[in-house]
């Protein structure tokens, strides 16, 4: 084996190994194709080991921010106790703060959210 092989099979074995560290094939079809490395007769057959591999890391969903889920939970809380204030002072006195119910709840999930 030539050296110029050696640093073809190396490559190719380079690729895969990033490829699955990147989350792009399984443990199985990595040693399947790491197997096919070592038995690949011509640079063809290298080549084709990486064809079919997606062009980088698989594409995550972005999470909203927490900063998004703070200002989303102070519009709600404040709608509530807006609501509450009206209404107690269309009623002329104070009725039960429901609203703490809403700002509690609401506030776990804010927090507790990953």
């Amino acid at each position: 084996m030539t050296d110029f092989q050696r640093e073809d099979r190396a490559a190719v074995s380079a690729e895969l190994a990033r490829a699955k560290a990147e989350g792009r094939l399984t443990e199985d079809e990595y040693a399947e194709r790491i197997r096919g490395v070592a038995a690949a007769r011509n640079y063809t057959e290298l080549v084709a080991l990486t064809a079919d591999l997606p062009a980088g890391p698989p594409i995550r969903r972005a999470e909203p921010s927490r900063r998004w889920r703070y200002a989303a939970y102070l519009v709600v809380t404040g709608i509530n106790v807006l609501v509450w204030g009206v209404l107690s002072l269309w009623a002329s006195f104070a009725l039960y703060p429901w609203w703490i119910w809403v700002a509690l709840l609401g506030g776990l999930l804010v927090l507790l959210a990953p």
